[in-house]
């Protein structure tokens, strides 16, 4: 039997098996019944253009893309450094959204224009799911506005997640257009305070899930009216008491809060009143509470009677929703949450005691929620005393060298993707250490992305790596720069054999030459250069940029060849 005797609902199983990148190179095109089952695919799964190589991408749009615009209904498009200039690169070959006539989700990454997501939003009126992020709006708060108002114009969109890093005290503005079909809204990175949700839920009266951030210091404000129809809140909070109940309590059909607290104090008494007198119908629920104490205070009986008062039949009976408290009893620092943790990340300020209302079943010191860790020497030491453990690690910031206490924090490595490598050694230390890495990095079988100095890099060069998904290699730590012979010995590394996408410092431009020639995988490299001087200067734009010329005249023509608009003295290439 071939393989294409086999039947059609054979055929869409082993298609699960392959994003839809895979799926158009490998077989589209082949014949008619081929191309149908890959339409059907298409209608459940996104054309996801991030981590493509540009070879890859580049035959997509001439080849592919132009025959199934009607058939697509999920696009991601990002312009970071594995896919440098994207964007503007798709739209170069002519396409524009309004042509995906079938499109219902969007996905937008580092995209750094407000002009391109107005065009692009505009393009794109039969949107159900719409997400932003590491997007920037420019600092411009009338072309701000205008996107927001558009994204609020969308009259079928259901799900928005915007995350926008601000700065400069710009932030994002409020829509003016009411919507009647978003449901759900996580916004990242902004605050919000009382009157600002006020006229958010005014201009959203349908929303169900909300995900942002409240900072509002006013006491005793008021919310002016029931949101009747919210379900599910996330939110982190700072600010009063009064203000957080003014605020709970105008929200009866609650089924889910997960709220962070900073800087007030609740007890388990005070919660459970309001959970009791408003939230009628909370199913779950998830605390983490952040306070510091007066140092002149018994830090260990301030915590006794905090942790009496979730206690209670309330708690231990009715619900079951322990809690945990670690501190820093030099400092004063409190941190409160409930048991299982359940939030993305563990915060710990060099805690030194830790105490539990559950204290037999180890489930509960399991943290599935958590994927993102900071796994410092601190954190290391308070895992060694109390039990804690992760199993469900995306990103790892470590800090190196590190003991065997790792082995027991995270159970698994099957789920780590990324881990950015922290050193606090001299070069002369022991190569224990490195071994150490070593395994770790062998262990973590789905490992794509590596953060690290270049004197890590060098003693990795040395050991046996087996890890064969290992393709990012970002090298840019600190200030340190690769010269000649330790680019030779990256480039002979097994790592550098494999790596697909870099970032380095380096020390004059024929270098680039050598990792674009030499290094066989590698499809995008962002650098900063020691004889480049473009970054540091104040001339204008429009001067010819000496260092891209020259570039561009060594390099194979289809390389793709930018300053970075953000970071001037950064150039990024999409080589292959």
């Amino acid at each position: 039997m071939n393989f294409e005797s086999l039947a059609n609902e054979l055929l869409l199983d082993i298609f699960e098996y392959f994003n839809a990148i895979q799926l158009l190179h490998t077989f589209h095109d082949l014949n008619i019944r081929f191309n149908k089952l890959i339409y059907l695919y298409l209608q459940s799964y996104p054309l996801d253009f991030r981590s493509i190589s540009k070879q890859d991408f580049d035959n997509i749009c001439q080849k592919n893309l132009p025959l199934i615009t009607n058939q697509i209904i999920s696009i991601h498009l990002s312009n970071d450094d594995d896919t440098p200039e994207q964007p503007n690169l798709f739209f170069s070959y002519g396409f524009h959204f309004q042509q995906f006539t079938k499109l219902q989700s969007l996905s937008l990454y580092y995209i750094r224009s407000t002009d391109l997501i107005n065009n692009i939003i505009h393009d794109c009126p039969y949107l159900i799911y719409l997400k932003i992020s590491k997007c920037n709006f420019d600092d411009h708060m009338e072309k701000a506005q205008i996107c927001v108002n558009n994204i609020w114009n969308l009259t079928k969109l259901k799900y928005c997640y915007l995350d926008i890093p601000f700065c400069n005290n710009f932030h994002i503005p409020l829509s003016t257009i009411i919507s009647l079909s978003l449901e759900n809204l996580s916004i990242a990175n902004d605050l919000f305070n009382i009157n600002d949700l006020i006229c958010l839920f005014q201009h959203t009266p349908n929303l169900q899930n909300l995900n942002l951030r409240i900072e509002d210091t006013s006491y005793n404000e008021q919310f002016p009216f029931i949101i009747s129809l919210l379900s599910k809140l996330k939110i982190s909070f700072k600010g009063s008491l009064d203000t957080l109940k003014n605020l709970l309590q105008n929200m009866p059909t609650l089924s889910e809060l997960i709220i962070e607290t900073d800087g007030i104090y609740i007890d388990g008494y005070q919660w459970e009143q309001i959970i009791i007198n408003y939230l009628y119908k909370l199913n779950v629920f998830r605390l983490l509470m952040f306070y510091k104490i007066d140092v002149e205070k018994n830090i260990n009986d301030e915590i006794d009677q905090l942790l009496e008062s979730f206690q209670t039949k309330f708690w231990l009976h009715d619900h079951q929703w322990f809690v945990r408290c670690d501190s820093n009893t030099e400092y004063g620092f409190i941190y409160l949450y409930t048991l299982p943790y359940g939030f993305k990340k563990f915060y710990n300020l060099a805690s030194d005691m830790s105490k539990s209302t559950c204290s037999i079943d180890k489930k509960y010191h399991i943290s599935n929620y958590v994927n993102s860790l900071s796994l410092d020497y601190f954190l290391l030491r308070f895992a060694s005393q109390f039990p804690l453990q992760f199993s469900n690690i995306n990103h790892l910031e470590l800090s190196f060298p590190f003991d065997d206490v790792i082995w027991s924090i995270l159970s698994k490595f099957d789920r780590l993707i990324s881990i950015e490598l922290v050193s606090i050694i001299h070069p002369d230390e022991s190569d224990r250490p490195i071994t150490h890495l070593r395994l770790l990095l062998n262990r973590a079988i789905n490992l794509y992305s590596i953060t690290m100095d270049y004197l890590i890099m060098s003693q990795l060069s040395l050991v046996q790596i087996i890890n064969k998904s290992i393709r990012r290699l970002d090298l840019i730590a600190n200030d340190g720069h690769f010269y000649g012979l330790e680019c030779i010995s990256l480039i002979q590394s097994f790592l550098g054999d494999q790596c697909e996408v870099l970032l380095i410092n380096i020390e004059n431009r024929s270098i680039v030459l050598d990792l674009v020639e030499k290094m066989p995988n590698l499809r995008a490299l962002t650098f900063q250069c020691q004889d480049d001087q473009w970054g540091d200067s104040n001339e204008s734009l429009l001067i010819e940029d000496e260092f891209i010329q020259w570039l561009k005249h060594r390099l194979p023509s289809n390389c793709l060849v930018v300053r970075d608009e953000s970071e001037l003295s950064a150039i990024r290439l999409w080589i292959r």
